[in-house]
């Protein structure tokens, strides 16, 4: 219920209420169908829709805990209220009065938005409290507050606004704070870049070759396949201002030309890169980050003074974290100086010393960890002094766990930046694994990050203390079972996956394999390593089509490649499909010399397996590419022929899909209506097995048809349900191309208006797709109708 002392009780148009304000976060218990309900669902709609009005709730003026919260709260949906309040560090009843008080903020925010608005829509509102951000921001949400960088941050944020520097790059040795620092540097630059600020982890990709690959995927680029990924960056960054923060770049240093080509072609565009070394590219600048200052063991300042030097602040701040009761006194200030002094200021050092304080009196449990960190043994004698600083507190922490926490925390280390409780259980082979992990969370070893999409908590290891984790694994010789069992586990996964193309949960899995997309490539990267070929052919032939869903085409071609090229002489099912899914992906980049050889090659090693249905899926290839050649006697007799055969299989998807490229032949060659008869029977097969996600395709396809029939009664229904179908879907291509077809029906029907207002937003779409060729025939439409006006 709205509360009494609402100022906007009386006003028809406040409508945000605590229940739908929680329904609009997505917190448990109540369900987001609040919000499509009128009149929310037309609020949200006059602003871009539900997801971009959640993503500019961080712009309502908010107390440094309520943002801390509602950082939280978007980072995490879903996440259980001890989960919420454990990150918080407050109590489960203290808990619900921050997210009370949040609530309350954001629902007076939201009615004063609508108020504002609705006194004159033609001018924006500039009262800042009111105000809600246009631009689109992906950044970590800390979970605790930066401590004793106020300085760099304030060197940081004032390179970057000078007008010239393009590119800034934060040097210094692992656990320093780099990482923090730009994340906090892009928080505050968030007004300074119009089309946002983009957070992009690099520690998980090794070969400079997928860096781009990994930028398109964090800005959410898709391509037509007509064009190079590295063209669809540039074509999307042309003309935006936009900040991207590439972190963990060291051991990508090879690949640094490819951040040269986007700023050369970018003018908006700004890049902080975080990196142990610089880039050493022209025009760089560089931050070398400090260590946090502390003081001198053997000429102490006052008690009241000691706290103001930021490396005890910290100490002190993450102990309180967890022993609320914890102060910095006489009796306790030469130990916690002599710690800092120890660890020569380095962040997470500190942060690893905190966690190691025990419930016991300060003049107990401070000696005896100084004690311990003064006996570190000199592991690394290799190492630059600060990186051994930080080597030594991680094995000194290392060395005070029990045997089974050892076990686990090395094992960890070769998942990627996040994996699953599942994953971690499969993979470590420990007894008690939840048990043991929260034991090594409390310890700052892990970390609980977010939870998945099967609500299970998922967990991330710094990259620092990876980087240790896996040389202790070398170490114990447990490298290579380890890495097989992880690779065996998403093997295993990505062939479950499988049988679930084209069913009701489709959906579903195809998050899964985008959750696990670094852990899957990670896996390939071992198989291919360590020349288990058959198992990366098993793999990719079991995930491209998911991979093909969400438009990660350049990038597992690059795969395909490696695996094919690995494997010239082996004769197995799954390098058959990954064949298969290869002369799809090569389809899409427009490579037909390749895309007929990868179709001969498949269906010849088919024919020698005998496999009768992946004789099918070739001959449909192979069909296809006579199509493209206009021999259309001979493909409709090699799609005939699998059709046969996946009718005797009772395959009826690919039975489906074959009829699809039949409708579409015979509207090529000009047999409309037969082409119109067999896409509507495959629509029928599609709609029986729950298939949306092909429905939806199909309705489009069947709507050009319609087009050149001039059933417009007919295509207006069908596009009305592929817009819904797309929506629901998340397919941004099919959105655009819905909209792009339901304006050509308005031209058609010399309805202009709405012809320009659909032309207009279907070019957005491509535009931020960086779809050139879609964006291309768009604009041609455009152009036709101005002609016509």
């Amino acid at each position: 219920m709205r509360s009494p002392h609402d100022p906007h009780e009386n006003d028809p148009s406040a409508i945000w209420d605590e229940e739908h304000v929680k329904a609009l976060l997505g917190l448990r218990r109540h369900p987001t169908r609040l919000v499509y309900a009128e009149p929310w669902r037309a609020w949200l709609e006059e602003r871009g829709g539900t997801k971009q009005v959640i993503e500019r709730l961080q712009s309502i003026p908010l107390a440094s805990s309520q943002k801390q919260l509602l950082d939280l709260l978007l980072a995490h949906p879903e996440a259980s209220t001890l989960f919420y309040a454990s990150k918080l560090h407050v109590s489960h009843s203290r808990y619900f009065v921050h997210l009370n008080d949040l609530v309350k903020m954001l629902a007076t925010g939201l009615n004063g938005w609508e108020v504002e608005q609705s006194r004159d829509s033609h001018v924006p509102p500039t009262n800042t409290s009111t105000r809600l951000r246009q631009s689109v921001h992906r950044l970590p949400a800390p979970l605790t507050s930066l401590v004793g960088a106020e300085e760099s941050m304030g060197t940081v944020v004032a390179i970057l606004k000078r007008p010239g520097a393009r590119l800034l790059t934060l040097t210094g040795p692992g656990g320093v704070g780099k990482t923090r620092l730009a994340i906090a540097a892009g928080e505050r630059l968030r007004n300074n870049f119009r089309d946002g600020v983009f957070f992009i982890p690099l520690e998980a990709v090794n070969d400079p070759t997928f860096l781009a690959a990994q930028i398109a995927h964090f800005l959410n680029i898709e391509t037509d396949g007509m064009q190079s990924l590295i063209d669809a960056l540039k074509n999307y960054l042309r003309d935006r201002q936009i900040l991207l923060i590439l972190d963990n770049f060291e051991q990508l240093i090879p690949g640094g030309g490819l951040v040269t080509e986007l700023l050369e072609t970018a003018p908006g565009l700004k890049t902080l890169v975080t990196s142990r070394e610089a880039l050493n590219l022209y025009g760089e600048n560089r931050f070398d980050v400090p260590e946090l200052p502390h003081p001198d063991p053997d000429h102490l300042p006052p008690l009241e003074q000691l706290g103001a030097w930021p490396a005890i602040d910290l100490f002190v701040q993450r102990v309180q974290a967890r022993h609320p009761a914890f102060a910095l006194t006489d009796a306790n200030k030469e130990a916690i100086a002599g710690i800092c002094n120890r660890l020569d200021g380095l962040p997470l050092a500190i942060e690893l010393a905190a966690a190691q304080v025990k419930l016991l009196p300060s003049d107990q449990a401070l000696p005896r960890l100084e004690r311990g960190l003064k006996s570190l043994r000199d592991m690394a004698r290799d190492r630059p002094p600060h990186q051994k600083t930080l080597w030594d507190a991680i094995d000194w922490s290392y060395q005070l766990l029990p045997a089974p926490e050892q076990a686990l925390f090395r094992r960890l280390a070769v998942f990627g930046r996040e994996w699953s409780l599942d994953a971690a259980r499969a993979v470590c082979e420990t007894e008690e694994m939840e048990n043991l992990l929260e034991k090594l969370v409390d310890k700052s070893l892990a970390r609980f990050t977010s939870v998945g999409v099967d609500g299970e908590l998922r967990c991330q290891m710094l990259q620092a203390v990876r980087e240790y984790a896996l040389e202790r694994l070398s170490d114990s010789g447990e490298t290579e079972e380890t890495q097989r069992r992880h690779a065996q586990y998403y093997l295993d996964m990505a062939l479950e996956a499988e049988p679930h193309i084209g069913a009701p949960d489709q959906q579903h899995w195809m998050r899964r394999i985008e959750q696990e997309r670094e852990n899957l490539h990670i896996a390939l990267q071992w198989m291919l390593d360590a020349g288990k070929i058959e198992m990366a052919d098993d793999l990719l032939g079991a995930a491209w089509r998911f991979y093909h869903m969400l438009n990660i085409w350049s990038e597992t071609l690059l795969w395909m490649d490696r695996a094919l090229a690995q494997g010239t002489h082996r004769k197995s099912a799954g390098r058959v499909k990954a064949i298969w899914g290869a002369y799809w992906l090569a389809v899409r980049q427009d490579d037909h010399s390749q895309s007929l050889a990868l179709a001969e090659d498949g269906l010849h090693l088919a024919r020698e397996l005998g496999d009768r249905r992946l004789i099918g899926l070739l001959l449909e290839c192979l069909a296809d590419e006579f199509c493209y050649r206009k021999e259309y006697d001979q493909a409709i007799q090699t799609f005939q022929d699998g059709l046969i055969i996946f009718q005797e299989l009772g395959d009826r998807e690919e039975a489906a899909w074959t009829l699809v490229h039949l409708a579409t032949l015979f509207s090529q060659s000009g047999d409309l209506a037969k082409s119109r008869e067999i896409f509507e029977e495959s629509l029928s097969i599609f709609r029986a097995i729950g298939n949306d996600w092909a429905v939806e395709q199909v309705l489009r396809d069947l709507a050009i048809l319609l087009l050149r029939q001039g059933d417009l009664e007919y295509v207006k229904t069908v596009l009305e349900e592929s817009l819904r179908l797309s929506e629901k879907l998340g397919k941004r291509m099919g959105i655009g191309w819905t909209l792009n077809l339901q304006g050509q029906l308005a031209l058609r029907q010399l309805d202009l208006g709405t012809a320009r207002k659909l032309f207009l937003e279907a070019q957005a779409i491509f535009e931020k797709l960086g779809d050139q060729n879609s964006l291309f025939y768009n604009r041609k439409y455009l152009e036709q109708l101005e002609r016509a006006e």
